[in-house]
Order: structure tokens, then sequence, then C-alpha cells
């Protein structure tokens, strides 16, 4: 896989040509909506799709397209040129259409729009300073259908977990999969989106390691390169024994959960723990940078 990146202050020095699709999610901040206005004028065509993670079903333009016929339903993307606008998008959705569009043998980007500020809880409670309104509520850890693979007793799960802020979300997915932590190890965005943020994360998961002794060493991996993140699962991937398999949880940064996708396209051998948050409206304020992500499988 080639990965060329773009990371500027606006638009309109993105250099690109235009889109014969773009697919999008649902916008909740001004992120979304700049993005979609950006998008509108520079596509064909734009689709937006919504995961249903209780009905493992992809919602397309209203359309219902049940995960056993993806394949088939997304045949008029072939050898087209497709923008996925991740910063709409979850991660199951973006996971879906990547696989489609590889696939298909698309000229394939990737649109990601940094926050400039995160919605923070009110509270005169300075031990609370850190705390965010990112997501209220989450299903769970539904499988994605096609990116989880069954396992053994013979089988030993090495877990990866992209950290965010939101460190009771790891603290849910190893009590829920009953997950070996002495066979975790976490990814911080270091450099993260702005400096001083990586803080954020360092301070809201100390908790989660101590409690759930969380021994190995963490990797750090900057927040926007999905190329420096995508390295180090590469790297763990390189090093597994024969007996062992490895899981990924993309519960932090979009941009480490693109680099997530693009790995498991890339290896079907690898699994996925997600929790399908619903994410909290206007979670973020205004536009940071824009990133480009070019891909070439």
């Amino acid at each position: 896989m080639n990965l060329n990146m773009q990371e500027e202050e606006d638009s309109s020095k993105l250099l690109f040509e235009k889109w014969d699709i773009s697919f999008v999610g649902i916008p909740l901040d001004d992120r979304g909506n700049v993005a979609n206005s950006f998008i509108e004028i520079n596509s064909e065509k734009v689709i937006e799709v919504k995961y249903d993670a209780y009905e493992m079903a992809l919602m397309v333009d209203g359309k219902l397209a049940l995960i056993d016929d993806l394949d088939e339903f997304f045949s008029f993307i072939e050898k087209k040129r497709i923008l996925i606008e991740s910063t709409t998008m979850s991660f199951a959705e973006m996971l879906l259409i990547l696989k489609q569009t590889k696939q298909y043998d698309c000229d394939i980007s990737i649109l990601y729009l940094e926050p400039k500020s995160y919605s923070q809880i009110r509270t005169p409670l300075i031990i609370h300073r850190r705390e965010f309104e990112l997501s209220h509520e989450t299903p769970g850890f539904f499988p994605i259908p096609g990116f989880i693979k069954s396992y053994s007793d013979d089988i030993v799960k090495r877990t990866i977990f992209i950290a965010g802020y939101e460190s009771e979300r790891i603290d849910r997915a190893i009590e829920a999969n009953s997950i070996p932590s002495n066979n975790c190890a976490l990814i911080f965005g270091v450099p993260a989106f702005q400096a001083g943020w990586e803080m954020n994360s360092f301070a809201n998961n100390i908790a989660v390691i101590k409690e759930q002794r969380l021994i190995s060493e963490p990797y750090f991996s900057s927040a926007n390169n999905p190329g420096s993140t995508y390295d180090i699962l590469e790297e763990v991937y390189k090093s597994l024994d024969q007996d062992e398999e490895l899981f990924i949880a993309p519960l932090g940064p979009k941009p480490g959960g693109i680099a997530t996708a693009l790995f498991l396209v890339e290896n079907e051998d690898v699994s996925v723990f997600y929790d399908h948050p619903n994410k909290t409206p206007t979670r973020s304020k205004e536009v940071n940078k824009w990133h480009l992500y070019d891909i070439k499988f």
C-alpha cells in the first residue's frame, strides 16, 4: 500500500482532481458541515452512508445494503475516483466503504479535518478539567462482519488500542471481550493535533492502565499521520508468534482509525474491536488543518 499525505491550513491549498463519487457521513459539527460543503463542489455525486451496528447493515443514500450483498451493491464504483470523507463517518462506515473501493480497483482519497477545539464537560471540579463531551452512548462491541475472526483457547490475543480521551471505552473493551490485559498495548497520538493535547490522553488513561495492569510499553505515533500508526501496526503484526492473533481497537483520533481500516483491508487475518459510539452533536468547534490522504493498494 502507498499513502500520499497532504496537510494544509485550508482547502484551497490541497492538490486534487474532482472525484466521481464521494461517500460522506452525517455532519454533527463545524468540521462536518465545512467538509460536506467542500465535497458538494468537488464531486460529481455525493452519497451518504450510515452503519447500523444492531442490524449489521449499511444504509446507502437511504437504501438498505446488507453486508452479504455489499460486493454486488457497490459494483457501480468500479475504477471510479472515490473520496471517503472520514470526518463525518464512523469507523465502521469507513472500513466497509474502503474494503469495497479496494475490491473495485478505485482511485481512493480520504479527507479528514482536524478540530480547532473539543467540547469539554462543564464542571467546577478541577479533577474533571480534562473530560470531554465526545460521545454519549455506545451500543457495545458488536462485531463488524468480515473483520473479526473466531478464536479458540489455543490462540493468544495480542491487542492494540488506539488511545484517545475516553479511557472508559478501553476499560469496557477489556471487560466485555475478556481481553488478557498482560498482552495489550496502547498507541498514543504524539505529537497531538495541538501542543499539549497529548496530556489529555495521558491523564485520562492513567487510571485504566493501572487498574487493568497494562504492563506493555506504549507506542507513540503522530495523531494526524495514519502512515506512522500503520507502521506500528505492521511492526506488531510481524512480531506475532505462530499461536498469536492481532486485534486492534481504534478508540482514538480518526487518523488512527484510518490507519486501522487500511491495515485491516490489507491483512484479512487481523480482527477489530469497535464499540460504535453515538457521537455528541457539536462535539468540536471550528476547523484547524485539512488532511487529504491518497491511497494506492
